[in-house]
Order: C-alpha cells, then structure tokens, then sequence
C-alpha cells in the first residue's frame, strides 16, 4: 500500500468524479484510475461504487474513509515533527570543549558574536576525554568546531589539510594547592620536593589540559602521581581546596580563592602556563551555516 494511493481515494471521496479527482492529484485518470485500483486490491474489498454520476463510497469504502485520513494525517504529522527536528539540527551549531571553557568562555564568547551571526541555537558538548576523542568527533562530522585550551610551544595539530584553527584568546594556567597549617603552599615546586606529588590531571600527550610539556621541561626529575582528573576547572578547584593535590587551572577560575587563602599558588607567577583558546574545524565539511560561522570568526 502506498500513501499516495490513500490520498488519491480521499479525493476521489470528496468529489465523486474521477476525472476531477485525477486533476486535484495532478496525474492523467487512467493512472489515477489503476492507483485506486491498487487501492482496493490491497484491501480486498471494492471501495467505490462506479455506477452512478457522482460515484459514491461501497460500505467497505466508508468503512475504510476515517481510517485512511488518520493515516494521512499521521504520515504528515510525523513528516512535519522529522522535519522540524531535521531543520534544527542544519541550524544548530555544535561545539565540543572543555568543560571549563564551557563555562567560563563561551557563554560571553557567543554572546559577543551575536551581531555578526544568525545562529542562535547551540550545542556544546564536554564528555569527550582525550585530545584524540575531541578531533575524532570533529573528523566524523559529530560536532563543527573544537575549542581548547593549546600550549602554542607545541600544538595539538599539525595536519592543516584536514584541521584550521584560529586563535580566540588567551589564558594563564595557574598551578594551585591548597594551604597548610602556617598558610604556606603544601608544595611548592621550585623547591623540586622529593616523592610523589598528587596532580589533579592525567599526566598523558592525549590529555586536554596542555601541562604536560610545561612539567617535563620546567619541572623533568619531579614525580607526580595524576590522582583525579576532570575537563572541569570548577571540579579541580574544589578538589584542591579539599587538598587532594596540586592543579593548573585557569586564572580566572582561582583569583578569588588566592585573593582569601582557601588556594595558594605552588609556584611563582613565571610558571603559570600560558595558553592560547584556539577554535578548530574539520576542512572536509562545508555546509553553508558553519562556513558563515567561520567567517563571522575572521572578520
């Protein structure tokens, strides 16, 4: 059974007249005619009396008349709420970063783009863990953009045919502990203490806070032991007040809590880790609303 089989017979039900009916569904009547044959083959049953002018419904067919409007009904009910969400998806932008940068970044960041943009319907996701996952889901069409936090000594692409970027800002990564019981820091790193020192990061090449470079130059020699992790400088922070360990996290995030004690810095300000917020997209896709975006972005 087709649709346009359903929508054919609720034509033919409405005027009576084949020739007519063929005209409204925009088909020559001899088709039209056989599709309302195939109609009835379907179910079995004829469904229009054929001997008077205007013809009219069999039992079977007014049996069959509600059932087949509230399929069409449902079939373009159905079309219009795919369509919909189809249509807000081709408008959506999707981005994929830190959580941090979520939170203390974007919202201000899109809110300045508002002018020079028409999308005004945005997905950010922060569930992806690794530098590797994050580029993975840009390369597959998962999300349009990539924003992270990268050490400009180092980067974190380096395949410019499939990868741009562009630089949005910049960042102090400050490293934090919590105080002891004089106020001082409970480690602090120029003084290159002996044993394991808990971090609040994943000490990996694959991690998103771009310090691991920064500790093997600045700091080769000290042993720290990764004891928590999270894409979310909120969670590090309050993980370092509690004196889980030692974490970079922005300066935006800390100023307050170095201003009344409850965090102390592990290090003098020369060793904060400056980073650029940099904003990736995959070169294999073009769709119009992302272009725009990036355009927006250059000017």
């Amino acid at each position: 059974m087709e649709l346009k089989w359903l929508k054919d017979f609720l034509a033919l039900s409405e005027v009576g007249n084949f020739r007519i009916a063929a005209q409204q569904r925009y088909v020559s009547q001899p088709a039209f005619s056989r599709r309302i044959q195939s109609l009835e083959a379907w179910i079995e049953a004829p469904l229009i009396d054929r001997t008077g002018n205007p013809s009219q419904l069999t039992k079977a067919g007014k049996l069959f008349l509600p059932v087949a409007q509230e399929i069409v009904d449902l079939a373009a009910t159905a079309k219009e709420a795919v369509e919909t969400v189809v249509q807000e998806d081709k408008e959506r932008m999707r981005f994929a970063t830190l959580g941090t940068l979520a939170q203390i970044f974007m919202p201000a960041w899109l809110k300045s783009l508002q002018p020079y943009i028409e999308a005004n319907q945005f997905v950010v996701k922060t569930e992806y863990s690794t530098v590797g996952s994050y580029f993975a889901a840009l390369e597959d069409g998962s999300v349009d953009f990539f924003i992270c936090y990268e050490d400009p000594k180092i980067g974190f692409q380096d395949d410019t045919e499939l990868f741009t970027s562009l630089t949005l800002g910049t960042e102090a990564l400050v490293p934090v502990v919590c105080p002891n019981n004089t106020g001082a820091a409970s480690c602090w790193l120029p003084d290159r203490p002996k044993g394991p020192i808990p971090c609040l990061h994943t000490l990996s090449m694959q991690s998103p806070w771009p310090i691991r470079h920064h500790m093997e130059t600045k700091y080769s020699g000290l042993n720290f032991r990764s004891v928590y992790d999270s894409s979310s400088g909120t969670t590090l922070k309050a993980m370092a007040v509690e004196g889980f360990g030692l974490a970079w996290i922005p300066s935006t995030q800390v100023i307050e809590d170095l201003g009344n004690g409850r965090l102390v810095r592990a290090a003098d300000p020369e060793d904060d880790i400056i980073v650029d917020i940099k904003i990736y997209r995959c070169c294999k896709f073009n769709e119009p609303r992302v272009e725009t975006f990036w355009q927006a972005l250059l000017q």
